[in-house]
C-alpha cells in the first residue's frame, strides 16, 4: 500500500516518540529496581569458594540441616551462600530464596517500627503504656515504651506460662495477641532498674503498633520496613500463601535424629507459633539477603534519624542490650545486631561499624542452640583472612 509522504513522516515521528517513551520507561524501571536492590560488588581478595567451604564445613559441624549466609558492605551485597536442606524428607535444598523464621532477630524489626512511629510523633518512648494497651493488663502506669524496648519493664515472660506452652505445642493454634496479653502478670521489679530478657515486652509492642496505626503490624511492616528498605519478596510477617512454600522446615533432635517441627501444621503448612503478626517478638520470615539488607540499612543510617539510632544502641543497666539489639565483641571488632533461637530456627545478624560490614546467618535447627553463631564465626574468620 502506498502511503503519502506527509503521512509517512507523521507515522515515523509517532513511532520514534513511542520508542523514546518505551526506552525511558524501561530506564526508569531499571533505576527503580536498582534503588530497591543491593548492588553486588566484587569480593576483592576474598574467595567465594573459600567462603562456601567455610559455610559447608561449619554447617555440617553444627549439624544444622540447612543454612544461608549473606555478607554486605555499605549497600553492596558482597556474597551470599547456602548449604544443606530446607526439607530433609523431600531433599529440597536451601538457596538464596529460602525463607527462615527469624526468631528473636524479629525484635530488631519490631523495635525499628516502633522507633519510626516515635519519629512520626505517634508513640512517646517515655509514655506509660496504659494509653496504648488493653485496660485489663497490669502495671501499665509504671511501664514505659522505652522499658519494653530495652527489656527493663519487669514483666514475666508469658511464653513460660504452662497454658501458653500447651498452646505452643499445637502447630495450628489460632493465636491472637489477646491470648498472650491476657496472661501478662504484674511486674516483678521496679521498671527501668534491671535488665531481664522477656519476649512478653515485644508482643506488647506489637499491640502498641496495632493501637496507634490503622495499618496494624502487617501494614506498618510493609510501610516502614519492606518498602523503604526494598525487601519485597524477601521478608514477611503476615501469613500469606505466596511465602509459605519458600519457608525452610524447622528441625530439632529427638532420640538422636532430626525431627521436623512442621509436622502436623495444616495452616499453610507452617506452625502458627513461628510465623505471623501476633509474634512481634519472633514471627518474621525472611531470606538471609533480606535480613542483611535490613541490617545494613539500619546501622548504615538509612532508616532511622541519627539521634534515634543512637538511642536504639544505648546500653541498658548492666547489659550491652539497647532497644531491640545489642553490642558484642568478636574477632577483634565491635558488632551491633541481634540473634534468635526458637522452634527449629536459629539466626544471627551483626554489623561492624568500623568496616560498614554486615554478616547474616540463618539456620533451620535448634537442637544445637548455637548453630547460627557457630557458622557465623567460621564465615567471619574466612572473610577476615581474605579481606584487605
Amino acid at each position: 500500500m502506498n502511503v503519502p509522504t506527509g503521512r509517512k513522516f507523521r507515522m515515523l515521528r509517532i513511532t520514534l516518540t513511542l520508542a523514546i517513551i518505551l526506552l525511558l520507561a524501561l530506564s526508569q524501571t531499571q533505576l527503580f529496581a536498582q534503588a530497591f536492590a543491593p548492588a553486588t560488588a566484587p569480593l576483592s581478595d576474598v574467595s567465594a569458594q573459600q567462603l562456601q567451604q567455610a559455610l559447608d564445613r561449619a554447617r555440617e559441624w553444627s549439624e544444622a540441616p540447612g543454612a544461608s549466609v549473606a555478607i554486605m558492605s555499605d549497600g553492596q551485597l558482597l556474597w551470599q551462600g547456602s548449604s544443606g536442606l530446607a526439607d530433609v524428607e523431600s531433599g529440597l535444598a536451601v538457596d538464596e530464596n529460602t525463607l527462615y523464621s527469624l526468631a528473636s532477630v524479629t525484635k530488631t524489626f519490631t523495635a525499628t517500627m516502633v522507633l519510626r512511629l516515635y519519629e512520626e510523633g505517634k508513640v512517646g518512648l517515655d509514655d506509660p503504656i496504659r494509653e496504648y494497651v488493653p485496660p485489663y493488663m497490669p502495671s501499665t502506669e509504671e511501664v514505659t515504651v522505652r522499658e519494653l524496648l530495652g527489656m527493663t519493664s519487669g514483666y514475666y515472660d508469658v511464653e513460660g506460662d504452662p497454658i501458653i506452652i500447651d498452646w505452643l505445642n499445637n502447630p495450628n493454634f489460632p493465636w491472637t495477641r489477646a491470648d498472650i496479653l491476657t496472661r501478662v502478670k504484674p511486674v516483678m521489679f521496679k521498671p527501668g532498674k534491671r535488665y531481664n530478657y522477656c519476649n512478653t515486652n515485644f508482643v506488647i509492642l506489637g499491640g502498641i503498633i496495632d493501637h496507634v496505626s490503622p495499618l496494624g503490624v502487617g501494614g506498618e511492616f510493609q510501610n516502614l520496613i519492606v518498602g523503604p528498605v526494598g525487601l519485597d519478596g524477601n521478608a514477611f510477617i503476615d501469613r500469606v500463601a505466596i511465602a509459605a512454600p519458600r519457608i525452610a522446615h524447622g528441625y530439632d533432635f529427638e532420640d538422636g535424629k532430626p525431627v521436623d517441627v512442621f509436622k502436623g501444621a495444616h495452616l499453610l503448612g507452617v506452625p502458627t507459633s513461628v510465623w505471623g503478626p501476633v509474634w512481634t517478638d519472633g514471627g518474621v520470615v525472611a531470606t538471609a539477603t533480606g535480613v542483611a539488607q535490613f541490617t545494613d540499612a539500619l546501622y548504615g543510617g538509612r532508616i532511622l534519624q541519627p539521634a534515634t539510632l543512637a538511642a536504639m544502641m544505648q546500653h541498658g543497666p548492666k547489659t550491652t542490650y539497647g532497644l531491640g539489639n545489642y553490642e558484642m565483641w568478636s574477632n577483634g571488632h565491635a558488632w551491633q545486631g541481634n540473634d534468635g533461637y526458637f522452634w527449629g530456627f536459629t539466626s544471627v545478624t551483626m554489623y561492624d561499624f568500623s568496616r560498614k560490614l554486615t554478616v547474616t546467618v540463618l539456620t533451620n535447627f535448634t537442637a544445637n542452640w548455637d548453630a547460627a553463631f557457630m557458622i557465623w564465626n567460621r564465615v567471619v574468620e574466612a572473610y577476615d583472612k581474605g579481606a584487605r
